[in-house]
């Protein structure tokens, strides 16, 4: 009877996205997908979205003596209704809210059927000589948790991030910036997880040389806190960060664009246990080749205390490396390869004492754009994790998407 209904229910969105479809062809796509309430500019937005995904679970390719249980493939549906508010223009003083709900279904494994929910707040403020861009971020999350943190099943969580920047035009070349953060995940209660927040302020200054690029120079210091959700987990010591960095942002060239910066940043626990401190790195760089192959690299080095034993500390190194080229002359046909790779190595003391993962990912996508506001999408996606921690175990996991979405 389930199913039945979940059929029913699938063929009433079909319907739905092709009568809209139908009808925002009739008239202006505008009139339905863009209106305004006052001075707010109102545009729903809604995908549909068919996967198969081979290890659902992330679990081992075979079963292993820890842990007996196989792979379990799937089909799943996911709805995507969802909302954006905007006061303003992007490129212009603006607030923008947005919402999106994913419903997750699942053909057989309907025990696993979930629903996130995600909001955004983005602002930007300009006057004269004072600037303020925040990003707000608020996730309610159901699904089931891969990589170093696999549970094996959904973990219920709420996630936060928030930072907020201003920054004061001394002269035409020259500012100063103020900066904070806060970054937190809340895991439901009997989890063998630890909650953690971050804290983290930072001021920089910076100088324009020439008319495109930037050099500057900041300090942070903050804290990481972490606590236990459930008895068998011990209490974690809180952790002091502090460190700084130097780096240049900007259009380098007719082609590359981006940020780069390097520095040192310490990682101090505060009962004593041993710390972490190292160089560290971000990088997000965009090559333009022509105008219809684009390249993109984002990577980072940092320091960060895990979330399944709150006293020990590891080096997090990611690299994502993107390729988008337009196929056909109208630019409506695109294809975007994807692969990024994360390694964490830990201290050589504690719990994990030299625990080493690898997770990889790779991807493909073929976007195609019917109308401004209607969009196709095939994607496979491959994820990989190795571990040399009898803690965890490692997996594999292949998904085939596709997914069709209306809106601006």
């Amino acid at each position: 009877m389930r199913r039945s209904k979940r059929g029913h229910c699938l063929l009433a969105i079909a319907a739905g996205l092709s009568a809209a479809g139908a009808r925002a062809w009739a008239v202006d796509a505008s009139d339905i997908l863009v209106y305004s309430v006052g001075s707010v500019r109102v545009k729903p937005h809604l995908a549909l979205a068919e996967e198969y995904d081979d290890n659902i679970f992330y679990r081992p390719d075979k079963p292993i003596p820890r842990f007996p249980l196989p792979r379990v493939a799937d089909f799943l549906t996911v709805v995507s209704p969802g909302v954006n508010l905007q006061l303003g223009r992007n490129e212009a003083n603006h607030i923008t809210f947005d919402y999106t709900m994913d419903q997750s279904l699942y053909l057989d494994q309907t025990a696993q059927d979930h629903r996130n929910q995600s909001v955004l707040l983005n602002t930007h403020l300009a006057g004269n000589r004072i600037k303020l861009d925040g990003n707000d971020r608020v996730q309610f999350l159901s699904d089931i948790l891969g990589g170093a943190l696999n549970q094996g099943q959904r973990v219920d969580r709420k996630a936060f991030f928030d930072d907020y920047r201003i920054e004061y035009a001394l002269s035409g070349k020259t500012s100063v910036y103020l900066e904070g953060a806060l970054q937190a995940t809340d895991y439901k209660r009997g989890t063998l997880l630890y909650d953690e927040n971050t804290i983290l302020g930072t001021g920089g200054f910076a100088f324009g040389i020439g008319s495109r690029v930037r050099l500057f120079g900041e300090v942070h210091y903050g804290q990481t806190a972490t606590s236990p959700n459930d008895r068998t987990l011990p209490d974690g010591p809180h952790a002091d960060r502090y460190g700084g960095y130097v780096g240049a942002s900007g259009v380098f060239s007719s082609r590359l664009s981006g940020s780069l910066k390097v520095g040192y940043e310490a990682l101090e626990f505060a009962d004593g246990s041993r710390s972490s401190s190292s160089p560290v790195a971000e990088a997000s760089l965009t090559q333009k080749f022509s105008d219809r192959t684009v390249a993109s690299l984002t990577g980072s080095r940092r320091n960060s205390i895990s979330a399944q034993v709150g006293s020990s500390a590891y080096t997090a190194d990611a690299v994502t490396l993107q390729l988008s080229q337009v196929i056909t002359p109208d630019g409506k046909l695109q294809a975007v390869a994807t692969g990024s790779l994360e390694n964490d190595q830990y201290e050589d003391t504690g719990a994990f004492a030299s625990r080493h993962d690898l997770l990889y990912r790779a991807g493909f996508a073929l976007n195609y754009n019917i109308r401004l506001w209607l969009k196709a999408s095939l994607v496979y996606d491959f994820e990989k994790f190795d571990t040399n921690n009898n803690l965890v175990f490692d997996y594999d996991d292949n998904r085939v998407t596709f997914r069709v979405s209306i809106g601006y």
